[in-house]
C-alpha cells in the first residue's frame, strides 16, 4: 500500500469477490490506498493456486468510486488478455453487454473478447464499486458476485497480510472479534517483517552477500511461518493455498 498507517474510512467501499462456491483457491494480491485522495483498490484471484492463467480463473479489481486506478486496472487488462503482445490499447476497442449477478440481482457489464484466445475482460459497478474483472475457462454471465469487507479467507503471502488486514479495517471489520489467532498472526507477521528488513539493511550496508539467519531472527520467523501454517490450516485456509 502506498500509505502510512491504517486507512480510514472507506465512504462504502467493499471489496467485490466471486461467492463462495467457487472451488478452487481464492487470493488476495495486491491493494493501494491513497491517504491524500482515500481512494483504495484491491486486486483478488480465484484460480490456481501457483497463478496458472490456461486454466478456469478469475481476476477481480475493486474500486473505491471514481479512482482513476479502475481505468488503469481495464487498459492493463485488455493488454494482458484481450491482446497480449500488442501493448495498451490506445482507445477501448467495442465491447457488448453481459449480464452478471451480483448482489442477487442482475448487473450489466461491458464485456471484451479477443477471438484468437479465450480470455475475456469486463466492467461495470457493483453498487459503489468500480470493478474490473478478467478471466478465461468460464463464461462471466455465470459468476456471482458478492460484496465482502473481511478479507481473511483470502491468503496472502506474508509481506501482504498487513495491507489485507488495513483494508479490511477500512471497510469496517472488527479484527478484535475476529478472535486472538488473527491478531497473533498479523503481530507475528509484522515482527518477521521488520526482521527481514533489518537483515536486509545490514547485508546492504556490508555489502556482503546474505547472511544465515540465526538465533532469536531465525525464531521469529519460524513462529510467523508456524503461525500462519496454522492458519491455513483452518476454515480460513480451506479456501485457498498459500501464495
Amino acid at each position: 500500500m502506498n500509505d502510512q498507517g491504517t486507512p480510514g474510512s472507506a465512504d462504502g467501499f467493499r471489496v467485490v469477490a466471486v461467492d463462495a462456491d467457487w472451488p478452487e483457491s481464492r487470493q488476495f494480491t495486491g491493494s493501494g490506498y491513497n491517504r491524500v485522495t482515500g481512494d483504495i483498490h484491491v486486486y483478488l484471484w480465484f484460480g490456481s493456486p501457483h497463478f496458472d492463467p490456461q486454466v478456469e480463473h478469475v481476476t477481480v479489481f475493486s474500486a473505491s468510486s471514481g479512482n482513476a486506478k479502475a481505468s488503469e486496472a481495464l487498459a492493463d487488462a485488455l493488454e494482458d488478455y484481450c491482446h497480449p503482445g500488442e501493448g495498451p490499447p490506445a482507445s477501448l476497442p467495442a465491447s457488448e453487454p453481459v449480464t452478471i449477478t451480483a448482489e442477487g440481482k442482475p448487473v450489466t457489464f461491458e464485456l471484451w473478447r479477443n477471438s484468437s484466445n479465450p480470455y475475456w475482460v469486463a466492467r461495470g459497478r457493483v453498487e459503489n464499486t468500480e470493478v474490473v474483472l478478467s478471466g478465461s475457462e468460464i463464461e462471466p454471465s455465470e459468476l456471482r458476485l458478492v460484496r465482502v469487507n473481511d478479507l481473511a479467507a483470502y491468503s496472502a503471502p506474508i509481506a501482504f497480510l498487513p495491507d489485507r488486514e488495513a483494508i479490511s479495517v477500512a471497510m469496517g471489520s472488527d479484527l478484535q472479534a475476529a478472535g486472538p489467532s488473527r491478531q497473533l498472526q498479523l503481530e507475528e507477521a509484522d515482527t518477521a517483517l521488520r526482521a527481514l528488513r533489518d537483515i536486509a539493511a545490514r547485508n546492504a550496508a556490508l555489502g556482503g552477500p546474505s547472511r544465515e539467519v540465526h538465533g532469536e531472527e531465525a525464531d521469529t520467523v519460524m513462529r510467523a511461518l508456524r503461525y500462519l501454517a496454522q492458519d491455513a490450516a483452518g476454515p480460513a485456509g480451506e479456501l485457498g493455498a498459500e501464495s
